[in-house]
């Protein structure tokens, strides 16, 4: 009975070791798996990386990872902001805030959109040449009633650099101008207000609206269109007020009167000076003396009248 309770042990132990024999084998086949992983990921990275293996051999330094660290004084940095021109980002906030200050941030960053979409070889190759080229966005045009506070806030918005509207208009110029703002428009180069109807608007292609704006893609044209001359911002609004000043003070002198019924203005030296009348030395209460081609014409007595000298007695 012991000898059969033993063989039943030891049969149990043969099992037993059986089982842990394959169990070794198993985990042995999944450590040579996961050596060759490593084998082959360190040879890929010596491949990638030759100065890596070269540094193993050689024993300078320590691998502690597979790629190289980087060299000292590496860092990652962002880019540097961009610069603005000054200039441009009052022009082209001035122009925004004149065309769509009514329309809120949406509807100036999309007529932003399309002034900066403009620049190139057929508007004009800066943006003060595509925002002033005449006939191009009406609030510069000579008979807008906005253009002469658009040009004062083009070049100095101090008046109204708290007001809300402008403060949209300065921050969507810098986004736009930098690069930071994402066009509503999808790239369009023409727009017009929703209450007129231009004669392009009939031919225009890729029609979106945006608050009260009605925007194009694109306008074809017939002929080919001139490149406008270039022009400096700066330049043109130092002596845009200055020029009309002096067009303003050359005034005309008094009115001396009808010619053909045009109305005849004498010269500004004239304003204010003496008249005739009101001379000391003249008596207004005298009759005027006629005169034919400088000369006075006397009249004739009344006996000359009945009796003309040119008759003789007999």
């Amino acid at each position: 009975m012991a000898a059969r309770w033993i063989g039943l042990t030891r049969s149990g132990n043969r099992l037993l070791r059986a089982r842990a024999s394959a169990h070794t084998f198993k985990h042995s086949l999944h450590a040579l798996g996961a050596g060759g992983v490593l084998i082959l990921a360190a040879a890929m990275n010596f491949a990638l990386y030759p100065d890596a293996l070269a540094a193993v051999v050689s024993g300078e330094r320590p691998i502690i990872g597979f790629v190289p660290a980087e060299p000292a004084g590496t860092t990652h940095s962002s880019e540097a902001p961009q610069v603005l021109n000054e200039d441009e980002v009052r022009l082209l906030a001035a122009t925004v805030w004149g065309e769509a200050r009514s329309e809120g941030e949406e509807g100036m960053r999309a007529v932003a959109h399309v002034m900066v979409n403009r620049i190139g070889s057929r508007f004009g190759e800066d943006l003060s040449t595509v925002i002033l080229s005449p006939k191009q966005f009406s609030v510069w045009n000579r008979n807008d009633p906005n253009r002469r506070l658009v040009q004062t806030l083009a070049r100095d918005p101090s008046s109204v650099e708290t007001d809300p509207e402008w403060l949209v208009a300065d921050r969507v110029a810098r986004e736009v101008l930098s690069g930071q703002s994402v066009d509503p428009t999808g790239g369009a180069l023409f727009y017009h207000a929703r209450g007129v109807r231009p004669r392009w608007a009939r031919i225009g292609e890729g029609r979106q609206v945006i608050g009260q704006h009605i925007f194009y893609a694109d306008v074809p044209e017939p002929g080919v269109r001139d490149t406008p001359a270039l022009i400096d911002v700066t330049q043109f609004l130092a002596q845009a007020l200055p020029e009309r000043r002096s067009a303003s003070s050359q005034r005309r002198g008094p009115r001396a009167g009808r010619v053909n019924g045009v109305i005849q203005y004498a010269p500004a030296s004239a304003a204010r000076q003496e008249l005739p009348s009101e001379a000391a030395d003249v008596d207004v209460d005298a009759a005027a003396t006629s005169t034919i081609s400088g000369g006075a014409v006397v009249a004739p007595s009344p006996i000359d009248a009945i009796m003309p000298s040119a008759i003789s007695a007999p």
